[in-house]
């Protein structure tokens, strides 16, 4: 992901590919979530994508979710670092 996707680099007029329009990359297994999980992750998915409540059910779609085993983050010169998932999920937001 990337703060080119959003106005922030336009805005500063950094290039998308500069280490300044910063960047993180999350790698890690895909799983199908379980039958707990599934009414989550259909409210997450739908409120952010409502078209694809009607996308056709013949086309076997699942919901999944990505079980982060690695974390980079580049958000300036000098290479990227390297959060853990424990502390990726510790985070609070003020």
């Amino acid at each position: 992901m990337s703060l080119a996707q959003t106005d922030f680099c336009r805005k500063y007029g950094f290039d998308p590919q500069s280490p300044l329009c910063a960047h993180i990359m999350l790698s890690g297994e895909v799983t199908k979530v379980n039958e707990t999980e599934v009414e989550f992750a259909k409210t997450a998915l739908f409120t952010r994508h409502p078209e694809m409540k009607t996308w056709p059910a013949d086309h076997h779609w699942f919901f999944a979710k990505l079980n982060i085993t690695n974390i980079w983050v580049l958000d300036y010169y000098g290479g990227a670092k390297t959060v853990t998932p424990e502390d990726y999920y510790k985070v609070t937001f003020q």
